[in-house]
């Protein structure tokens, strides 16, 4: 995980328990931005679970209640499949980066 220039995040390889743990201070950091708008990187997360997934919306619902959105860019493989199965990206656009 890092920051990046177009990118407010980008997780790495497993977004687990553990990991999701690991991040709460950056996503409560995240969650009270001035921004417009948050993305995440997800071009190199290969898994996903439900605490990842709940990470996600928790930072999305606090980020909804100060009029601000959240973008998950270049999700693919398992992540993107069970954020479809979810329908979580009917509410969490999944962009690439062309979109950007």
């Amino acid at each position: 995980m890092e920051t990046m220039n177009n990118t407010d995040l980008r997780l790495a390889h497993e977004f687990d328990a553990k990991l999701a743990k690991d991040l709460e201070q950056e996503f409560d950091a995240l969650s009270m931005t001035e921004k417009e708008e948050v993305t995440l990187d997800l071009s190199q997360c290969r898994f996903i679970d439900s605490c990842g997934i709940g990470a996600i919306v928790f930072l999305y619902k606090r980020l909804k209640s100060r009029g601000r959105t959240l973008r998950l860019l270049n999700v693919n493989g398992q992540p993107r499949e069970l954020l479809v199965m979810l329908r979580i990206d009917k509410v969490i656009p999944l962009i690439t980066s062309a979109e950007m």
